[in-house]
């Protein structure tokens, strides 16, 4: 088993950071739709700059990557955000956002329509169960090269974000793709919703992620 490092990223990794979130999204219901030509220089690009522009501009986000301490090859990578109370007016803006910069060689209405579908249920999700204008802990995205699969470095990032989030007295929320379900659970997580993919006409059939509250360890 490797030995892992642990640290924020750097602009230096966004590129393997994309790299090993396509590979790892490369089973999941509906990102292979949304971008059905894979991990494209187009798609790469995009991505390594809308992880620049919140590095530098998003104060709640915080980028972390597991690296083989031996290679210095990125294993695995989470996006976190510590939220603070945000206005009804905030939300409600967020929640009718309808277009979302996407690669030009994306499946963009699909993958409008899921970000959007996204958005909102996690606003209703948190306001249920963690409550309206509280702060909370959002795991955005996370992801792990499939070389490095179940060797710890999932948990590793997941840990890092519980500690801080329990530090602060913060619920915790993410949306769980079926194979992630049971790493949650293992860290105290609940399944709280279901969130319906609508991915047709591009692929039929009934598609579902697990919306997961966790509440703090104190």
């Amino acid at each position: 088993m490797p030995a892992f490092a642990l640290v924020p990223a750097s602009p230096s990794d966004l590129e393997a950071v994309a790299r090993v979130q396509f590979e790892a999204c490369a089973k999941d219901h509906g990102f292979p739709v949304v971008f059905p030509k894979g991990p494209t220089m187009t798609s790469i690009t995009h991505t390594v700059q809308a992880y620049e522009a919140q590095m530098e501009n998003d104060l709640s986000c915080h980028l972390m990557v597991v690296k083989d301490a031996l290679t210095g090859d990125v294993a695995s990578f989470a996006v976190w955000h510590f939220f603070p109370p945000r206005s009804p007016e905030d939300i409600e803006e967020e929640m009718l956002t309808r277009d979302f910069p996407l690669p030009n060689d994306a499946n963009r209405e699909l993958g409008n329509r899921v970000i959007h579908n996204s958005i909102r249920k996690r606003h209703e999700v948190v306001a249920s169960t963690i409550g309206t204008n509280q702060p909370y802990a959002f795991l955005a995205a996370m992801g792990t090269c499939p070389k490095y699969q179940n060797q710890g470095a999932a948990s590793l990032l997941l840990k890092w974000g519980l500690d801080r989030a329990d530090d602060r007295g913060l619920s915790v929320y993410v949306e769980s793709a079926p194979m992630a379900l049971r790493l949650y659970k293992k860290h105290g997580f609940q399944e709280v919703s279901d969130l319906a993919l609508d991915l047709a006409p591009w692929k039929e059939g009934e598609y579902f992620n697990k919306c997961m509250v966790r509440q703090p360890d104190t």
